[in-house]
Parts: C-alpha cells; structure tokens; sequence
C-alpha cells in the first residue's frame, strides 16, 4: 500500500507482565529485536467548527484599516470550507454516494445538516469550476480525433419525459460532459459543428446525419462495437471466430508499431491484409439475416467504408473504448442517485463528471485536482487548470 501513510507502532509488555515466569526477576527489552507486521487501519472521520478570528490591522495616522484574509470557503460568507464543499461534490460523483444519504452519514458523525445545504455546496464549487470546464472542452475539440458517445439520464421531477441525454467527448487525457435534451442529429451539430477532425463513435443515424451537417468533421466507426457482435454470435456460430481473431489481429499489429510513422506503415500493409480476408469471408458467408452472425456481417458491411478509415491514417483510433470508459463513472452514479431534478443539477453533474473523469484519465488524484481548480479560481476568478498542467505541477 505504497499510498497509504505509514505509522510506526510499538508494543510493550505491561510493568506487571515483565517478571520472568521462571525466576520473577524483570525482563529487558531484547534490543533490536521485535516480531515485525503491518496493519491496515482507520481514522474515524470528524467534524469540527474552526472559529475563524481575521485579525484587524489600524494605522498609527489613523487612515488605514485592514482586516487578515480568511480560509476559502464554497459560498461567500458561508459556513462550510470550501475542503469540505469538494468532499461533498466528490463523495457524491466518483463515490456516488446520494446527498441524502451524506446528510445521514453527517448525522452519525454530530453534523446536522440537510441535503439542501449540501447541493448548496455542490452547486458553489460547479462555479468555480466553470472556467476550466469550458476550458477542457476547447482543447479537447484541438485534438485530431475525439470521441463519442451518450447515455441516458433521467430527469426526476417529471418522469413521464424522456430522459435528457448525457453526451461524452474524448481525446487522450480528457472527459467532457454535457447533458442535452435528446440524441439528435441536432445536438450532434450544436456540439461538435465546429470540430475540425476525425470523430470515432457507434453507427447511429443521427451521428450520420449530423457528421453531414458538420463541415470539417469526418466520421469513423469502432471495431469494439464489431467485435461485440461478433462475440455474441459465436456462441451459436462457432465460424464467427474467424472475424474475432481477424479483430484481434488488428489490435495486435497496432501494439508493434513503434511511432506514428511505423503504425501507417504497419495498417496500410498488415492491417490492410487483414481487412481484405474479413471481407472476403462476410461477402462469403451463408448466414441467414435474421441470425445473429447474419446481422453481425449485414451490420459490419454496412459501416465497412468509415470502418476502414483508419487503413489511410494512423492518427484514427481503432475503437470508442476510451469514451466508453469515460461514461462508466456517470453510469454507476445514475444507479444511486438516480439523474437530476433540474436543469442546473445537469449542468453540475456535468461539470463535476467531466473533471473527475478527465484526472482519471490523466492519471491524476480527483480530489487533490478538485481542491486545486476550485482554489485557484477562488483567488483568481477564471483561472483554469487542466489536468495535464495539474500533473505537471505535481
């Protein structure tokens, strides 16, 4: 547990469990000699009030006053620290852990507050991190090839409307969030309509029809969906493994390319071999439609041109796996509490999601990352920090 702090422990004998049970004279401490084990434990968490003086400074002439700066806190004039404020935030979006079920939790410790307070809190801190939010977003969309996928996510004031639709962007290192109304082809053009670059994503109409509006933006598809379909297939069509080891073979041949220049070498010549016996053996094969191998190959034909895409460039990324992962955090957190009950809680959750999942991405601590961004914009409003800068830091 190369983390966790480390706290040195010595047990002694009791003055009384000293006398030698032989003779009843005292025992000494062997020296350098102990029997050596490690222990994992638990501090128990705790609440305290800081009572906060801010010393106040006067002048001898009488025209100057000036009071001592106090600790950050969320909201202005409020309560809670802002530490505590990012706790909340970060208990509920990577812990998902419900604010209700906080406020009971706080209970437990001697903290009385409600789960009004701590959206309070949660919606303060979305402020301060609004900057490096939009921020992420623009050097995301400098990447060459991003991207993307959406989930639902329920609105729970009104059930009986769809769900909104959270949308996930990705490129190397970044996560962005936003939660829209719908997956349309519209919102696929409101929020990529001025990328300039590959867009990797499954072959959904509506990202069909809104690459199409989208100038500059070129769409390729995911071998992962394929190898899905595929997958699942072979438990009755044991011929399906043939496309499933072709598959593999891409991914393998990508793992030995040594740079960029070696990875367009190695696609247009392997991974081109490759392709042309896949397609020889689907143009082949006698799979009924209605099968599941049938439609595996009528689905893999179907989208063959943007799923070859990536023979011609090395930059293109072979799958949308990235971007999948970047929608689990969300996913789990949908299952406990549920979605939002506002507009502004989709904005928060997107918020908090897209810079929690991004310092995952990057390989950063989410709350050390947290406390930083906040911090930083609490003393200068619109600073950003994105997480690479974040880790550069460090």
């Amino acid at each position: 547990q190369s983390n966790l702090p480390r706290l040195p422990l010595l047990c002694e004998l009791d003055e009384a469990d000293r006398a030698c049970p032989r003779c009843g004279a005292d025992m000494k401490p062997l020296a350098g000699e102990a029997e050596r084990s490690e222990m994992i434990d638990v501090v128990e968490l705790k609440y305290q009030v800081v009572e906060v003086a801010r010393q106040k400074y006067v002048c001898g002439c009488g025209g100057a006053v000036e009071t001592a700066p106090g600790p950050a806190r969320a909201v202005e004039g409020g309560r809670y620290s802002l530490r505590f404020a990012i706790k909340v935030a970060f208990d509920k979006y990577v812990a998902h852990l419900p604010l209700e079920r906080q406020a009971r939790l706080m209970a437990h410790h001697g903290l009385n507050i409600t789960s009004q307070t701590l959206w309070d809190q949660c919606s303060a801190v979305t402020e301060l991190l609004t900057p490096t939010y939009e921020a992420l977003f623009a050097e995301l969309r400098a990447s060459p090839v991003i991207g993307v996928d959406q989930t639902g996510w329920p609105d729970l004031e009104d059930t009986s409307l769809p769900p909104w639709q959270m949308w996930c962007v990705t490129a190397p290192g970044l996560v962005y969030h936003r939660i829209c109304d719908d997956k349309s082809a519209r919102t696929f053009k409101d929020l990529l309509s001025d990328y300039q670059g590959w867009v990797v994503a499954d072959a959904l109409g509506s990202h069909e029809a809104g690459a199409r509006e989208c100038r500059g933006l070129k769409l390729a598809a995911c071998w992962a969906h394929v190898l899905r379909r595929f997958r699942d297939a072979v438990v009755d069509f044991s011929e399906a493994q043939f496309m499933l080891a072709w598959i593999q073979d891409l991914y393998a041949i990508d793992a030995r390319a040594t740079d960029t220049r070696d990875r367009a070498r190695l696609r247009s010549t392997e991974s081109r071999a490759v392709t042309e016996k896949m397609k020889a053996w689907m143009q082949g094969a006698t799979a009924l439609k209605t099968t599941s191998l049938g439609g595996a190959i009528r689905y893999t034909l179907g989208i063959w041109s943007r799923l070859t895409l990536f023979l011609d460039d090395p930059e293109i990324w072979l799958d949308n796996n990235r971007t999948e992962r970047g929608l689990r955090g969300p996913v789990i957190g949908r299952r406990n509490h549920f979605g939002s009950k506002s507009a502004r809680g989709t904005v928060v959750a997107a918020t908090m999601y897209s810079l929690v999942e991004s310092a995952k991405a990057a390989g950063v601590d989410p709350i050390a990352y947290l406390v930083e961004v906040a911090a930083r914009s609490k003393q200068n409003p619109g600073a950003v920090l994105l997480p690479a800068d974040f880790k550069t830091a460090a």
